[in-house]
């Protein structure tokens, strides 16, 4: 054999060698390490989370899972692990959705339904579509965001709230009724409405319907939802949360925020998963047929623009923020047109990003919240993200 045509072929034997492959593989998990541990290091005080989880999943592979930091600010407390279990905040929305398209398939309602139909006594809402309650154009107030409500919050953390009364807090009282906001308007109101009418379409619990519809078909074995008081095994395993927001929260800055019962998100947010299961639900929602067939991926992820509140077919570098059923994307001027949510509690951030032509997804956690001028939990992804381009550059796209 020729001397060039040897080379060649011990190359090619080395590089489809086991020995090469674990190497190969060995330098990528510490390379993901390293964007972890600096990201960890750079945020750290200025966000004041003490833990860090992160999930990757590439094409044809199984999920690596990277941890850094503590479960508390609390001296000696222990590590963030698999066992670590957080708050996803508003990636619930994503799993009401689901439930809502399940119902529809079993022509059991149509996402075309006015709220007359099912909940007739917000009559002054009535010609509300089921669609627009879930990709945020129904323009009803948000009841997280009014005063009333974030006193009694704030004074009665462990208070049990029922969907009902949260939907009150934003309903016009007596006889008022001014008219909506028109176009693109974020709403956890919404999605209350949207679990009422699961319950009235069911006749069960949305907890059941949750549990039974989304997390027993996604196999999410550390994914778990309560209306009410989270088990007390589930809280043990709960990672401290701390508020970080001077702007929305400024009462609860620096404190913790675990006491304060998931039912005031219920529906729109009360979720406790780790960033495993969030991408195996991710891809259960966007891949698999297990959740939803085709027809009702393809109303998901029907986009309307943030910005206009119009539909729109895809998010693009002009028009980069797009809101579907549930769920979101974005165009990203690094990254390009990505599949991502960001979901928030008082004091919890998780995060995913699910790129559809390569088949990378990546989701990541964080125990604080914050406002979003000093949130820089994006950052993390994208960084890891170029790295597996980078790594492994065929998956390009």
């Amino acid at each position: 054999m020729p001397k060039g045509c040897m080379a060649i072929a011990l190359a090619a034997l080395f590089a489809f060698s086991p020995l090469y492959a674990q190497n190969n593989e060995s330098d990528f998990n510490e390379k993901i390490k390293n964007i972890l541990s600096t990201h960890f290091k750079k945020y750290k005080e200025a966000e004041y989370f003490t833990g860090v989880a992160l999930s990757i999943e590439l094409p044809n592979q199984a999920i690596n899972n990277y941890y850094i930091g503590r479960v508390s600010h609390a001296e000696n407390s222990k590590e963030i692990s698999k066992d670590t279990l957080f708050q996803i905040g508003s990636n619930t929305k994503s799993f009401t959705a689901a439930i809502i398209l399940q119902l529809e398939k079993e022509n059991k309602l149509t996402i075309n339904d006015h709220l007359e139909k099912w909940l007739p006594q917000y009559n002054k809402w009535s010609i509300i579509s089921v669609k627009q309650l879930l990709n945020m154009t129904s323009g009803i107030p948000n009841y997280s965001d009014l005063p009333l409500w974030s006193a009694k919050q704030y004074h009665h953390p462990g208070y049990v709230w029922t969907k009902t009364e949260l939907v009150n807090y934003a309903y016009p009282p007596g006889n008022s009724n001014p008219p909506l906001k028109q176009g693109f308007f974020y709403s956890n109101t919404a999605y209350m409405l949207a679990g009422l009418i699961v319950e009235k379409v069911t006749n069960h619990s949305f907890t059941e319907e949750l549990r039974n519809r989304t997390i027993k078909r996604a196999n999410l074995t550390n994914t778990f939802y309560s209306d009410a008081n989270v088990d007390k095994k589930i809280q043990a395993r709960l990672a401290i949360g701390y508020n970080y927001n001077q702007y929305d929260n400024p009462w609860l800055v620096g404190k913790e925020i675990n006491h304060f019962n998931l039912s005031w998100a219920g529906a729109a947010g009360g979720v406790i998963s780790n960033t495993e299961d969030l991408i195996k639900w991710t891809k259960a929602l966007f891949v698999d047929n297990n959740v939803l067939e085709a027809a009702q991926q393809n109303e998901l992820t029907q986009l309307v623009s943030n910005n206009t509140g119009e539909a729109i077919q895809e998010t693009t570098i002009d028009d980069p923020k797009g809101f579907g059923l549930g769920v979101a994307q974005l165009f990203d001027h690094d990254m390009g047109r990505i599949w991502f949510y960001e979901g928030e509690t008082l004091g919890f951030r998780a995060l995913f990003m699910y790129k559809p032509c390569n088949g990378i997804i990546i989701s990541s956690i964080f125990n604080s919240a914050t406002n979003s001028e000093n949130d820089h939990a994006g950052e993390l992804l994208k960084a890891v993200y170029k790295s597996i381009i980078q790594h492994h550059p065929n998956l390009s796209c």
